[in-house]
């Protein structure tokens, strides 16, 4: 029943911000659209805001989660390993890009919320798994890295902005571009071999 109860709640939060701003939207309003009581939110999310991340974490999880779950096998070749965080960043961003599409005027008014919570999350998700094949990569030889932390958190940050069409506004192509300079950077900081990256020059669907 708990997680009912929680899905309840984000789905109560999601119908409210279709129609309302969400700065106006009361935890009063979410627990009478999600039919339940006003301290049953409490017992899942301490606040609004935290109701909202676990909404951005439900929307895009699954675009992130596979690309997380494979990076971890400390088997596979470490770029090949870095490919699958790296779309894992893309694929994410293709979804937040879709549902937008589909949103009304007045959901866009969450926008600004919403990417700051994104970006957040990919961070969150992302870069442990990312410092560890930094690290791994640097060990072994295959890439330098001396600060695999700070290098993973500034990747993700990068590519998540990059992406990310209404923090940084830019056309297909100049999305494209940066991809490509963001590999060649990438390849001769950190010494990857020429053609590791080659998967972010390819030319995304839109």
């Amino acid at each position: 029943m708990k997680g009912n109860k929680r899905d309840l709640i984000l789905d109560a939060m999601q119908v409210l911000m279709n129609d309302r701003d969400i700065q106006l939207i009361t935890v009063d309003e979410i627990a009478r659209e999600a039919g339940i009581g006003k301290g049953s939110i409490y017992y899942y999310f301490s606040s609004k805001s935290e109701i909202l991340t676990a909404l951005v974490e439900r929307s895009y999880a699954a675009a992130i989660e596979e690309g997380r779950q494979l990076a971890q096998d400390s088997q596979m070749d470490v770029f090949t390993r870095l490919e699958i965080l790296f779309k894992a960043c893309l694929d994410a961003s293709k979804e937040l890009k879709r549902k937008e599409s589909q949103s009304s005027l007045l959901q866009l008014q969450q926008s600004a919320l919403i990417h700051q919570e994104f970006l957040s999350f990919l961070l969150r998700s992302l870069q442990p798994i990312l410092s560890d094949v930094l690290a791994q990569g640097h060990a072994s030889g295959q890439l330098i890295c001396p600060d695999p932390q700070s290098t993973a958190r500034i990747v993700l940050s990068v590519l998540g902005i990059s992406l990310d069409n209404y923090l940084a506004p830019s056309s297909p192509e100049e999305i494209q571009k940066l991809l490509e300079t963001f590999a060649w950077i990438q390849e001769r900081s950190m010494g990857i071999p020429a053609g590791k990256l080659d998967f972010l020059k390819e030319k995304p669907d839109h």
